[in-house]
């Protein structure tokens, strides 16, 4: 008996308590986050945005098309979808799942808690209760009423197609009890939407034990800001969930030397989704927005087992074709003479087990 209770627990002991946090200590120490003057920058000194040259008139083109039309033929994709059971999600049955519900919302089951990662279900991405903004043309495969019981939500940061009031105060409305958990700064904004009470900040490197899951904030590099004047007002970052198995969500980012930081602390990590749409003009996205060829670098920095493809195929952000990102993925990947098997690119809705 006493041999079988060791056997059991064993696997959750090495994932819980296997980290050395003395190297966490050092990583806050060296690269904790940076705010200057209450501006947070990212861990590259060298870090610049993209080109203002090319930035101003993609936006310009971009404000064009929203008030008279245009761009449809970089949003000219049909993508197969798969049905959704809610059942599966029956914490009677606590397998590790993972669904895509389109961009950077994956629902996630670890060690029978539920949890969602950026979500968004809104048919644009913006301001004013979403009545302007990037448009999705990939609806989600399911209504949010449909989602099983959500146990914590994380947020990587603040942009509009990552943080979602409309989408949040649904959720919130199914789960009272829902825990949110934000980058630092974020939490006023959800404050002012009556969310607060229930939302946890996070600095880089910061570790919160939910529901008997490590949850730990990390480095990306991007930006921050929901309107024209609180540019980078507000942390961004990632996560590494740590169960039995451990996860990885980037959110948004461009390719840097956190993710082998990252890796060599945490890895090998048994899931990790990584952003690989959103890249074109690349002189503008590239500082911020890794490209598919990117993401594989850091997914070995990670060192990942099973690669989940996100933020592609459902908001029009950028210049490539809508199907293009996966594509150049599993290009890229054959190039490298990689197991195509661990590279997961979803249809929208479908759910794997890892």
């Amino acid at each position: 008996m006493k041999m079988m209770l060791i056997t059991a627990i064993f696997p959750i002991l090495l994932g819980i308590f296997s980290i050395d946090e003395n190297k966490i200590n050092r990583l806050k120490t060296e690269y904790g986050s940076i705010n200057i003057n209450g501006k947070f920058y990212n861990l590259d000194p060298n870090f610049k945005r993209g080109k203002f040259s090319v930035a101003f008139p993609f936006i310009v083109k971009r404000i064009f098309e929203m008030l008279f039309g245009g761009g449809d033929e970089r949003r000219m994709c049909k993508f197969e979808f798969d049905k959704f059971d809610r059942r599966i999600y029956d914490k009677r049955n606590p397998s590790n799942k993972i669904t895509w519900i389109g961009h950077s919302t994956f629902l996630v089951q670890m060690d029978g808690v539920n949890f969602i990662t950026d979500p968004i279900f809104s048919a644009k991405a913006g301001p004013f209760g979403n009545k302007i903004g990037s448009k999705r043309y990939t609806p989600p495969p399911f209504e949010i009423e449909n989602l099983p019981k959500i146990d914590f939500i994380i947020i990587s940061h603040n942009h509009y197609d990552h943080l979602d009031i409309t989408t949040l105060k649904k959720i919130h409305t199914l789960n009272p009890d829902v825990k949110i958990f934000v980058p630092l700064k974020v939490k006023k904004l959800l404050e002012r939407e009556g969310l607060g009470e229930n939302t946890v900040e996070l600095d880089w490197w910061d570790e919160v034990e939910f529901k008997g899951l490590r949850i730990i904030f990390t480095p990306t590099q991007h930006f921050s800001g929901r309107w024209i004047n609180d540019s980078n007002e507000t942390l961004w970052g990632g996560y590494v969930i740590i169960g039995t198995k451990k996860f990885y969500f980037a959110g948004d980012t461009g390719y840097f030397f956190g993710f082998k930081l990252i890796g060599d602390v945490f890895g090998p990590i048994d899931v990790v989704c990584l952003p690989i749409g959103a890249y074109e003009p690349a002189e503008m996205m590239r500082p911020v927005h890794m490209n598919p060829d990117e993401a594989v670098k850091a997914y070995l920095d990670l060192r990942g087992k099973i690669f989940c493809a996100m933020h592609w195929g459902t908001f029009d952000l950028s210049d490539e074709k809508c199907d293009e990102p996966p594509k150049k993925l599993l290009s890229y990947v054959d190039s490298l003479k990689l197991d195509k098997e661990n590279f997961k690119v979803f249809k929208h809705g479908e759910t794997i087990e890892w």
